[in-house]
C-alpha cells in the first residue's frame, strides 16, 4: 500500500521532441563533443532545473524564455549550464560546484537561487541522514514544486543507477517502512529506484540539492 506520492505539477514540461521522437527529460549524449557527453551529467541536471522553473516561477522565465519544448532547444540550454557547471578532472563530484554553477548562471540573468542541500557523506553510515530525514527533503522539494537533483557517487545495489552520475527526481512515493521510491530522469526517460536502498547500501554517498519557493523552507 502508498503511504504518499508527492509528485510536480507540471512533469510534461520534461517532455522534449523532435522529427515525430519524444523523450523524458534531456540525454548527455545529445551533446557534439565527447567530453560533454562523457560529464555533461551536472550540466544536463542543471538545464532541468532551469527549464522546470522557467515554465513555473514567473522571476525564473528568463532562464529559458522561449518555453520550446524541442530538443534542439533544450541542447542549447544544456550547452550554456556547461558554461556554469564544467566538470574538473573529478567531474561535477560535489553539492558545492553544482550549487555555485546554478546560483552563478541564475545571477547572472538577475535572479538570486536561493539553495537547499543534503549530503549524503561517503563510508561512515552513522554520519548520514536517515531515510525519513531525505523522505522528507523529498517531499518537501516537491511540494515547493521544484525537480531534486540528485549525486550518486556510488550506487550500492541500485542497480539502474550510473555511478559518479547527476540525475533529476520528479517524484516520491513512499510505503511505510518500505521502499522510497523515486522517478528519475535520466538519458531521455524515466527510471524508478529505490532510495532507502540507495542510502543504505552506497559507500560513496552523493546528495540532494533543490531550489525553494521564495517564503518556504
Amino acid at each position: 500500500m502508498v503511504e504518499r506520492t508527492e509528485t510536480l505539477t507540471r512533469p510534461e514540461l520534461f517532455t522534449l521532441t523532435e522529427d515525430g521522437s519524444a523523450w523524458r527529460g534531456a540525454d548527455q549524449m545529445w551533446y557534439a563533443e565527447e567530453e560533454k557527453q562523457k560529464a555533461g551529467c551536472g550540466a544536463t541536471v542543471a538545464a532541468h532545473l532551469a527549464r522546470y522553473l522557467a515554465g513555473t516561477r514567473p522571476e525564473c522565465r528568463v532562464f529559458y524564455p522561449s518555453g520550446n519544448q524541442t530538443r534542439a532547444e533544450f541542447l542549447a540550454l544544456m550547452n550554456e549550464t556547461w558554461r556554469y557547471i564544467t566538470p574538473g578532472r573529478l567531474g561535477v563530484h560535489t553539492l558545492r560546484m553544482f550549487r555555485k554553477g546554478l546560483t552563478a548562471f541564475a545571477a547572472d540573468r538577475g535572479v538570486v537561487l536561493p539553495v537547499r542541500e543534503l549530503d549524503v557523506p561517503p563510508l561512515l553510515r552513522v554520519a548520514r541522514p536517515t531515510a525519513d530525514q531525505c523522505a522528507a527533503f523529498l517531499r518537501t522539494a516537491l511540494r515547493a514544486d521544484c525537480p531534486v537533483a540528485f549525486l550518486n557517487l556510488s550506487s550500492g545495489r541500485c542497480e539502474k543507477m550510473e555511478r559518479w552520475h547527476w540525475m533529476t527526481i520528479i517524484e516520491v512515493e513512499e510505503r511505510p517502512e518500505g521502499p522510497i521510491f523515486c522517478t528519475v530522469l535520466d538519458g531521455g526517460r524515466e527510471i524508478k529506484v529505490d532510495f532507502r536502498l540507495w542510502l543504505i547500501t552506497t559507500r560513496l554517498g552523493g546528495g540532494l540539492l533543490y531550489i525553494p519557493r521564495e517564503g518556504t523552507a
